[in-house]
């Protein structure tokens, strides 16, 4: 089973190098950034669950192939885990919708940094993003979202291990851990929490930049020049 466990980590890795570290080795703005520049805590938990879940399927596959299993991705992915992922994306979606529609309607109250100047840390996807307190208060909906998203994480990581230690051939693997359903209705609760406090609309100017200010700092598109022809009568 070392060989699958190998695979696992390495995968997950690669997904994360792939996601966050080239973009910035490139000069671009990595995944777990969004619209605004600022540290994202809807982008962070939807690339956590796909890099633990797609790097356990990649791990099983190459498990499979080198035990000489023909189909080598002859295993199931239970319900609980699409529902999982369905509530992690769909809440990272509704989430998105919400702060384009605030940085549209009042973007003098939206924390972000200049095109080209982000900053700032991890810790800022766990601070409030609008008003006079964005980035310097801890948003409480965010807050348990990130918690309760990381406890379950590791709840299931946990599981998988288990799991696979209780296969002495990984040909026998016969899919992923399924997710209970009583922490699927609390990571779907807590998901509903985080969107619901992302609703009330702080007052105030943030310090450190706003989205009017990160629009404005966008670069003008080149405009091609035509020189009119001119012809002689």
């Amino acid at each position: 089973m070392a060989t699958t466990f190998w695979a696992w980590i390495v995968s997950a890795l690669v997904i994360v190098l792939l996601a966050v570290v080239v973009p910035n080795r490139l000069g671009a703005q990595n995944v777990l950034r969004d619209a605004r520049g600022r540290y994202s805590l809807s982008r962070f938990q939807v690339m956590v669950w796909t890099v633990v879940l797609l790097s356990l399927i990649t791990g099983m596959a190459f498990g499979r192939f080198a035990a000489g299993q023909v189909d080598v991705a002859g295993f199931q992915i239970p319900s609980q885990v699409l529902w999982l992922l369905g509530i992690a994306v769909g809440s990272g979606v509704v989430a998105g919708a919400i702060k384009v529609t605030k940085s549209t309607t009042r973007p003098d109250s939206v924390a972000a940094y200049p095109i080209g100047s982000e900053r700032g840390t991890l810790w800022e996807m766990l601070t409030v993003e609008e008003g006079a307190s964005a980035g310097r208060s801890v948003d409480l909906a965010k807050f348990q979202n990130f918690v309760i998203t990381i406890l379950l994480v590791l709840l299931y990581v946990a599981q998988a291990v288990s799991a696979l230690k209780a296969v002495s051939n990984p040909a026998g693997i016969a899919g992923l851990p399924a997710f209970s359903d009583a922490f699927l209705v609390l990571l779907g609760v807590s998901h509903a929490g985080y969107l619901l406090g992302k609703i009330p609309s702080p007052a105030g100017v943030p310090e450190g930049g706003t989205m009017s200010a990160r629009l404005a700092s966008e670069p003008e598109p080149e405009v091609a020049k035509t020189v009119p022809e001119v012809r002689t009568a």
